[in-house]
């Protein structure tokens, strides 16, 4: 099957956009009221879809046909069985004084609307990067319910304008106005009116939504020396005035011709940011100057200290695969010395044929190989297909297994109860191996999301990317460093991608290079094994020579590889 990405995106073409335009949605038709001097929008804006994450994920991923030349284990072969043991876990509790961040986000559209803007979705994307410290309280709500003093009482408070031109609570502007720390994302800045005192001008919105428009458009937002794309999809961006003498501009939005203006403002407290970041994200986009922001927009000066840390996964580690690929793959983390994680499916199908790994002696020990090497083990999902959950069923490594893809809904066998009842079957088939996983992977990053929760009380802390959902949106989100998400999950970051036709090594090394600008950056990257294999042909093949070339190549722009399982979100001060 041919994906655009792993996780489904809400992405309407321009067509459809342009035709949910007929009617303006939350009274656009009128022109904003700012109470002050500055000009404000005249046209009615065209509605956007919510977007969520664009990267490429697996590609045109098939799994090899089974291995011939199978063998079966003697006993002799096999590992002990183990006990299981509780996985260790950061603890819940916060290590210092909880500190609380207040995120408000644009009033839900009626359900008659053509229409979702995204704001509630958009929201929980921001209370989880915020999850990057173990002792932040977020309170989520609408605007409308924003009370006079909230934010002057708090940490930080946010807004995210993604209704244009909805009311804002007097009491809100006021408190902005007074000094209140506030991030300001997205629309209706020009509600402020006179922001004189803010050295700021609201001048002018920017609207792209034709393939020409689009191209000319304030694509690139350049921070601390490097340029982040924005995706080439429908945009806005709004232009402020920002005097020098009275703010600090931190990055700036550049347009095809070379033409700039301020996209992330400081004004003692306040920030601005000129767009909703959190719309079309992929590795090397401008949510990654959001995201390393937060830091210093809640005074955190704690990052210091912070190492650039990389993560190396094997993917899909199956038991009807060749062994040739991961024994390759292994020469070559054997000879770097660099510490790996491996994410193994308990129970292999292909065609309906069921593989065990009891009848693959050869794979089976490169695995154990791979955990003498210091290999951590991440239990993948128990089929990684819809085996016994639907029909048809797919092959392992291939299909979902607790989504129902092809369909875009959750599995009518699976709830809560039922998820755990199957995770628990694969993780005691990988203990009866003599294999302990102690993290997990969802198979292609997706599931129902009333089902995380039913995971996390299995395995606590994961290595993926998720799904979020709010007011009709489900869409996904990848971390560029660890987080504490909306579930309660530790959730270690994915966010390079991996080698696949269309994303080669050169765009990994790019995403490791847009990521390093963080604070504490992050470039963690997987890889599958049957790419590695000799006779392997595809566009995506890897060799020894190319696999150590990806991994120093991320080296050399000054990450360290470190056991994932070692990873963890950090404490505020």
């Amino acid at each position: 099957m041919t994906l655009k990405a792993a996780l489904p995106v809400s992405i309407l073409s321009l067509s459809l956009i342009l035709g949910a335009c007929g009617s303006s949605p939350s009274g656009l038709g009128s022109t904003p009221q700012t109470g002050g001097t500055d000009p404000a929008p005249t046209q009615v804006q065209q509605a956007q879809p919510v977007g969520g994450d664009m990267t490429p994920l697996f590609g045109d991923h098939s799994m090899p046909a089974p291995y011939k030349d199978r063998i079966p284990a003697q006993p002799s072969d096999l590992w002990a069985p183990l006990p299981d043991q509780p996985l260790e876990t950061q603890s819940l509790q916060p290590q210092a004084a909880s500190k609380t961040v207040r995120v408000y986000y644009s009033n839900p559209l009626p359900a008659s609307s053509a229409y979702r803007d995204g704001g509630a979705f958009h929201a929980i994307m921001l209370a989880n990067l915020l999850g990057q410290y173990d002792n932040v309280k977020v309170i989520r709500a609408p605007i409308s319910q924003y009370r006079s003093a909230d934010a002057l009482s708090s940490l930080r408070t946010f807004y995210i304008g993604t209704v244009f031109d909805e009311a804002i609570p007097t009491a809100f502007m006021d408190d902005v106005k007074g000094g209140a720390p506030v991030t300001w994302l997205g629309y209706n800045i020009w509600k402020l009116g006179d922001m004189s005192a803010l050295g700021l001008t609201y001048k002018s919105l920017h609207t792209a939504l034709t393939p020409t428009d689009i191209a000319a458009a304030y694509n690139t937002v350049s921070y601390k020396g490097y340029n982040y794309k924005k995706f080439a999809g429908p945009q806005e961006i709004i232009e402020v005035g920002a005097d020098p003498a009275k703010t600090q501009t931190l990055a700036v939005a550049k347009d095809a011709a070379g033409d700039q203006v301020p996209y992330l403002v400081r004004s003692k407290n306040f920030y601005y940011v000129a767009d909703n970041p959190f719309q079309y994200i992929h590795p090397t986009d401008r949510y990654l100057v959001m995201a390393d922001s937060l830091k210093t927009m809640l005074g955190d000066a704690g990052t210091a200290t912070c190492k650039k840390q990389a993560i190396l996964r094997l993917e899909d580690i199956n038991a009807f695969a060749a062994p040739q690929g991961l024994g390759n793959t292994l020469d070559v983390i054997n000879t770097l010395k660099v510490p790996f994680a491996m994410t193994v499916i308990p129970e292999s199908y292909y065609d309906g044929v069921h593989y065990p790994w009891t009848g693959n002696v050869q794979s089976l020990l490169q695995v154990y190989r791979a955990v003498t090497m210091g290999g951590l083990v991440i239990q993948h999902g128990t089929t990684h297909n819809y085996h016994g959950l639907r029909d048809p069923e797919g092959n392992s490594g291939e299909g979902w297994e607790l989504w129902d893809k092809e369909n875009n809904k959750s599995l009518d066998k699976l709830n809560p109860r039922t998820t755990q009842q199957r995770i628990q079957q694969g993780r005691l088939t990988l203990l009866q191996l003599g294999l302990w996983p102690q993290m997990w992977t969802t198979p292609h990053y997706e599931a129902e999301v009333s089902l995380y929760p039913a995971i996390n009380k299995i395995y606590p802390k994961v290595i993926e990317r998720r799904m979020y959902t709010a007011d009709g949106v489900r869409e996904g989100q990848f971390f560029p460093y660890p987080v504490r998400d909306e579930y309660g999950t530790l959730v270690v970051p994915e966010n390079l991608g991996n080698i696949q036709a269309s994303y080669r090594s050169d765009a990994i090394l790019e995403a490791a290079e847009a990521n390093k600008n963080l604070s504490c950056a992050y470039a963690s990257v997987f890889v599958h094994p049957y790419l590695m294999a000799d006779n392997y042909t595809g566009l995506e093949k890897l060799t020894k020579a190319s696999l150590t070339a990806l991994i120093q190549g991320i080296q050399a722009k000054g990450y360290t590889f470190v056991n994932p399982l070692n990873v963890t979100t950090r404490t505020l001060k």
